[in-house]
């Protein structure tokens, strides 16, 4: 268990409070960044229905979850309103990831909060907004739901296929950080005007904000784009095939191009790419002709070849990587990407670390994700509650506590991947 007395100080985000009643991706996402940066972070979980992310693995719980205490709350009970309001007078930022309207309908309304705490921000998390036809805004939401409505699946994909969802659900996760990053700004600004702010976040409007120029062309001069594949508007500018394996590549800019001419022996069709161009496009001569030439250079090397000999000139290029490949890379051990951590529920956890890296006020895990209730009695005392007074909330059911991480024992076993990296880093 903890108190808030036992969050360490660290972080940009120290001495900040912040409430949350989220799950899946975007809202625990948005609140993982702030307790990965010192703020005192607690998620209200529902005694009904354990967070989603807790299944299988829990992988995503595990990741998303830590630095956090947790309250297990069942919130839309008399009992449940009081002790909400209660932690809305102290918090600096609440987060909430429901369909539109669901906490006005349980009476809990941003004016509602505003009168316990009127510096207080409030982001929603929603499909389709708060706000809008009801059609829509009752529905509910998940990623690839706010990118079919929001157009990104339309360009996704192939030509001549049907449109395919991009993994892995990168709208919540910009979501998640719409969340951070317009919270942080709120409180700033109610910092200075003591008034608190309302934000409202859309799935498919933050997949609309997020597809470059592209709708722009639509509205302004009717280009409707096509889903492009594993190619780009640009020749040289796409996915190739190697012999072990896959590299993608960008030759844009003069000098770039200059460099491909070369690397790819094609000095004979030179006259092809004058130095002013920038760019080169597919359906021409010289892309059909610098097309070809990639295939081939790559289709006779392994991708590391192709991709060393790319670089030393200048044209940007990466393999394909799979975790696997990563896993040991030197980059990303230098770098930090990986950390270790202590799961609440007894299990050493390794995954992506806290990022990205801050030099003077970095951020920190210093706690697992927590079991299900496991701080209902410190949170529920720092608000006042007696010990008499939590039994009852117990017994009431309003609030419960699991030791386990409600999965099943199959899905609890790990890798040890400490002797993999012994063998693998001969530590």
């Amino acid at each position: 268990m903890a108190k808030s007395t036992d969050v360490p100080k660290f972080g940009l985000c120290s001495g900040l409070k912040v409430v949350h009643m989220t799950t899946s991706v975007a809202g625990p996402f948005a609140a993982c960044l702030f307790a990965d940066n010192g703020a005192d972070v607690i998620m209200l979980e529902n005694p009904k229905v354990p967070d989603m992310t807790r299944n299988r693995y829990g992988n995503a719980w595990r990741q998303n979850s830590r630095n956090e205490r947790n309250l297990n709350l069942n919130v839309p009970t008399p009992e449940g309103k009081e002790i909400f309001l209660e932690l809305m007078k102290e918090a600096d930022i609440f987060i909430e990831a429901s369909v539109g309207g669901r906490w006005d309908e349980w009476g809990l309304s941003d004016e509602v909060l505003w009168e316990q705490n009127p510096k207080l921000v409030i982001a929603h998390i929603t499909g389709f907004g708060q706000t809008g036809d009801p059609y829509y805004t009752k529905r509910p939401s998940y990623d690839p739901i706010g990118q079919a409505y929001g157009c990104y699946m339309a360009i996704n994909g192939f030509p001549d296929r049907p449109p395919i969802p991009a993994m892995v659900q990168p709208i919540d996760f910009m979501c998640g950080w719409a969340a951070f990053s317009f919270s942080l700004a709120a409180v700033r600004n109610a910092e200075k005007t003591g008034k608190g702010e309302s934000i409202d976040i859309a799935q498919y409007e933050i997949a609309m904000r997020t597809q470059s120029y592209y709708p722009m062309d639509y509205i302004m001069h009717g280009d409707l784009p096509k889903p492009e594949g594993n190619h780009g508007a640009a020749a040289g500018y796409g996915l190739y095939t190697c012999k072990d394996g896959y590299i993608f590549m960008l030759i844009l800019g003069s000098k770039a191009i200059q460099s491909a001419v070369s690397v790819l022996g094609i000095e004979d069709k030179r006259h092809l790419f004058p130095s002013e161009n920038s760019m080169v496009y597919p359906e021409a001569e010289q892309g059909i002709v610098l097309e070809k030439a990639i295939e081939d250079f790559c289709a006779q090397r392994t991708a590391e070849e192709v991709e060393r000999i790319l670089l030393e000139n200048g044209i940007s290029c990466s393999r394909v990587m799979t975790y696997a490949d990563v896993e040991f890379d030197p980059h990303y051990l230098e770098r930090g990407v990986w950390a270790e951590w202590d799961g609440t529920d007894g299990i050493r956890t390794k995954g992506v670390g806290v990022l990205p890296p801050l030099k003077n006020f970095p951020g920190q895990i210093w706690r697992g994700a927590p079991t299900i209730g496991l701080d209902n009695d410190d949170i529920l005392s720092e608000l006042g509650y007696s010990e008499k007074q939590i039994k009852e909330l117990y017994d009431k059911g309003i609030t419960i506590k699991r030791g386990d991480t409600a999965r099943p024992a199959a899905f609890q076993k790990t890798r040890d991947w400490q002797k993999i990296a012994k063998e693998r880093l001969g530590q």
